[in-house]
């Protein structure tokens, strides 16, 4: 059989079959394209037509069935960077507001504790503090304990959100 005459015969069927399954004419006409070209490429691997169809129809249905998982994965990729987008939309949105109460909290401290807690949040040891408020570092170990307690104590309703801080 002459490949004119092949293609004139299976294409009708092969659209018909891909189009039910993908609803799409575009992709239905490139998936049979693809399924004729890479016959041509082995088609003297073949010595009668039925072998022809059989492999044209499973090219067609396989490659079909690799656009359906290609989009279903596609759409759940999609479906998670929007639950993604929105979570981090949350998160910010949460972690923002937590961030306003403790500088609230620590605002609210006594001025020297409120200074060892400030230097303490931007990872100064007790012996830098100490030399850059000219203090004892047993004074500083001493206003670093008891600002926590009292942010512990003002910030008691974010415990869940802030375990950090109310270890120890």
């Amino acid at each position: 059989m002459v490949f004119k005459e092949l293609h004139e015969e299976l294409y009708q069927r092969m659209f018909y079959y891909v189009y039910k399954m993908l609803h799409d004419k575009e992709q239905a006409e490139d998936i049979i394209q693809e399924a004729f070209v890479l016959y041509w490429g082995n088609r003297v691997n073949f010595n009668n037509l039925l072998a022809v169809k059989a492999y044209l129809f499973t090219v067609v249905r396989n490659k079909v069935m690799v656009q359906i998982r290609d989009e279903v994965i596609h759409k759940r990729i999609l479906e998670a960077m929007e639950w993604e987008e929105s979570e981090t939309e949350d998160h910010l949105l949460v972690t923002v507001e937590i961030c306003g109460e403790v500088q609230r909290a620590v605002k609210g401290l006594p001025a020297q504790t409120r200074r060892v807690i400030e230097l303490s949040m931007e990872d100064m040891t007790v012996e830098k503090i100490a030399v850059a408020m000219q203090i004892s570092p047993n004074t500083v170990k001493t206003l670093k304990k008891a600002g926590y307690q009292a942010l512990r104590e003002k910030l008691k309703h974010l415990r869940g959100l802030l375990p950090f801080l109310f270890i120890g």
